[in-house]
């Protein structure tokens, strides 16, 4: 698949998903469902290992109130997340390496641009590079795939005297501190 094939059909992502933000049903209590700091999903702490399941589930994965829910019409089951639901592990970039587009390890691609905005949150000791995927919904940029970016945006040599700059799709995002 080339890149503009990959672009377009990374633009049609809102007609994947249901409309869990219409849906507001009782909470479902004493579901344990739990995604670690790996990707991985839990249910009663037992790993689910079935992608096209974790893939389901993350269609109907709603955040409100600083908490993540699976929602159907008709019940919202509470789901633990360590980082963030989603992990960036993978990229595609155009030949001119300005536009950049992301994959997560749930079956979804979405370009680095100001509406998928990435992010350097301080978690304890250390950095990790966010991106907004949908829905007020982040994913968290995998280490191989953030050493790449700042491979990339050391191509595009968009480094100021402090700060190394990624650009992509015309917005510009901060990879951290140059020492």
């Amino acid at each position: 698949m080339d890149f503009s094939d990959l672009l377009q059909s990374v633009n049609s992502i809102e007609e994947k998903y249901p409309p869990v933000h219409l849906w507001n049903p009782d909470l479902c209590e004493g579901v344990e469902m739990k995604i670690d700091r790996e990707g991985n999903w839990f249910y009663q702490n037992s790993i689910i290992g079935r992608d096209k399941l974790k893939i389901l589930f993350s269609r109907i994965l709603k955040f409100e109130d600083g908490n993540y829910y699976l929602v159907t019409p008709v019940e919202k089951v509470p789901v633990n997340v360590d980082l963030a639901p989603y992990m960036i592990v993978d990229y595609e970039v155009d030949p001119d390496h300005q536009n950049i587009i992301l994959k997560t390890n749930l079956d979804l691609s979405i370009p680095l641009d100001k509406e998928h905005k990435l992010e350097l949150k301080k978690i304890g000791d250390e950095h990790i590079p966010f991106v907004h995927v949908r829905n007020n919904i982040e994913g968290f940029i995998s280490r191989s795939v953030y050493y790449s970016l700042i491979e990339i945006a050391l191509k595009q040599d968009n480094g100021s005297s402090d700060q190394l700059t990624l650009k992509s799709f015309a917005s510009e995002f901060s990879l951290g501190e140059l020492i």
